[in-house]
């Protein structure tokens, strides 16, 4: 009896075990799988697209604000700032669409608002890569060259699966990337 308690705990820590090893590598390949399906409904239930796009929108002010300071002295610049910022809310939000996560997970990029989507994925495949960062969350951002800016996706624990909550723009993304 207590040889069969035994191998019961021990069979439910080693599947914990591998649960936690790969679980981020199966939800990588359900989100790419869904996204390169143009499944939206199973999108809709891997990615907050709200929690995104209002991350991002705050990621592209904090940019701005930045790039603001640098050209103090310019008043062109602050006009030219306050243009941009009438432009990121709609630009976010046709970027962070179930299109827009095909194009990024297809290719590693973000998806240009100027380009059709079809063109944007015509290449190479993006290798993604994961990182932990603690037991419920991680990131994933594809190989890259040496200077290639790409962005990262953040990924949070949803009961025993993995939603999207987030992406890193390549210039506010505080940890780089593998160099292939």
């Amino acid at each position: 009896m207590k040889k069969a308690i035994l191998a019961g705990v021990a069979a439910i820590v080693i599947a914990a075990g591998a649960w936690y090893w790969f679980s981020p590598q199966f939800a990588m390949q359900g989100l790419k799988d869904a996204a390169l399906a143009g499944d939206k409904d199973e999108l809709r239930e891997r990615v907050d697209f709200p929690a995104i796009r209002e991350s991002l929108k705050a990621q592209m002010r904090a940019m701005m604000v930045a790039e603001m300071a640098k050209e103090k002295d310019n008043p062109f610049a602050a006009m030219g700032m306050a243009f941009a910022g009438a432009i990121i809310d709609p630009m976010i939000d046709s970027m962070i669409s179930p299109e827009g996560i095909k194009v990024m997970v297809e290719s590693g990029k973000m998806k240009s608002p100027e380009r059709p989507a079809a063109e944007q994925t015509e290449g190479r495949e993006a290798d993604w890569q994961i990182e932990r960062r603690g037991v419920d969350r991680f990131t994933a951002h594809p190989k890259a060259k040496v200077g290639e800016k790409v962005p990262t996706l953040v990924f949070e624990r949803d009961g025993l699966g993995w939603d999207l909550v987030d992406i890193e723009m390549p210039a506010a993304a505080s940890a780089s990337p593998d160099v292939s």
